[in-house]
């Protein structure tokens, strides 16, 4: 049996679907919460509530496992990421999988994970691939750029701001900063694959789409895809900052908080001939996998719910 860890995640509720497709046995380990959790909709699997800081009760959840694919969901909209957990929640999960008899561990991180960074959200990730690596579980890291679909923090977000505000369109000034942006269906199949995969065991592969873009000609494409114009306003980083500061302590929750600002500053690329080579198929292009856009979408009213905090 497959468990799950943030299952209801943006990635997490993609991995869900495709598992039950093909007929795998999961169970997706939810933590506890106030709010609804997004679970699959019409798909039969088992869930389990645990915190990751309880051991006893992550002990238990690893009864009948024999695969345990480890998400981190700092990337969902409507969630704030604890940074300063990863590392330790990571840490919890592989000692109760030892102890339970675990071996497999699959691992999304992210490009640019570093435990040295001076950005946090690197920092934490990269401490977190470190207690993987240091672990004796036969472990795969695979390190994704900046993935997108539907629901996803990035693209949407973007959307959403693009349809919300008219004429003008601020831009950090990410300078030459490549981003290589993954359609989540191949971030998806690549997960899946890596899980039978005994040959990537030990090994730490980045994973990112078929063309690098810099900021600006990703804002563009995204503009041709909703089918709208926007002057593009640059902003120095320093600047971008200050905005995202006065706009998060004005509003409850904001839709580009000041992690997307460090994702710019580092960018989210790696070599185009990565997933071909270890997966063997080509990744999605990105004006194909923004058709999404194209569809009739209530992305104003999406905006509002979001500040609101009634986007779930």
């Amino acid at each position: 049996m497959i468990l799950i860890t943030n299952a209801t995640g943006f990635v997490g509720r993609a991995v869900v679907r495709q598992l039950a497709a093909e007929g795998n046995e999961m169970c997706c380990l939810l933590r506890p919460s106030r709010r609804e959790q997004r679970l699959p909709k019409g798909i039969c699997f088992s869930s389990v509530s645990a915190s990751m800081d309880d051991l006893p009760a992550l002990r238990t959840t690893m009864q009948g496992v024999t695969t345990i694919l480890h998400l981190i969901g700092e990337d969902d909209p409507g969630q704030e990421p604890k940074l300063d957990h990863y590392a330790q929640h990571t840490a919890n999960l592989i000692e109760a999988a030892q102890e339970g008899g675990v071996r497999r561990l699959v691992f999304l991180s992210r490009l640019g994970a570093d435990r040295a960074s001076a950005y946090p959200i690197f920092r934490a990730t990269g401490e977190a691939e470190a207690v993987v690596r240091e672990s004796k579980m036969d472990y795969t890291i695979l390190q994704s750029s900046v993935a997108y679909g539907p629901e996803d923090a990035f693209i949407s977000v973007l959307a959403m701001l693009i349809k919300t505000v008219p004429f003008i369109l601020l831009v950090p000034d990410a300078g030459m900063t490549c981003f290589q942006p993954l359609w989540i269906g191949d971030l998806v199949s690549c997960l899946v694959t890596t899980l039978g995969r005994g040959d990537l065991i030990g090994q730490t592969i980045p994973l990112g789409g078929s063309e690098h873009f810099t900021l600006e000609q990703l804002v563009m494409q995204v503009l041709a895809a909703l089918g709208v114009r926007r002057r593009l306003i640059r902003m120095t980083m320093p600047m971008s900052r200050a905005v995202v500061g006065t706009f998060d302590a004005l509003f409850p929750r904001i839709p580009a908080p000041s992690r997307w600002l460090d994702v710019l500053a580092v960018g989210s690329a790696t070599e185009l001939g990565v997933i071909p080579r270890n997966f063997g198929f080509e990744p999605t292009r990105f004006t194909q996998g923004l058709e999404y856009l194209r569809h009739k979408h209530p992305w104003r009213r999406d905006l509002i719910r979001f500040i609101l905090r009634y986007y779930r």
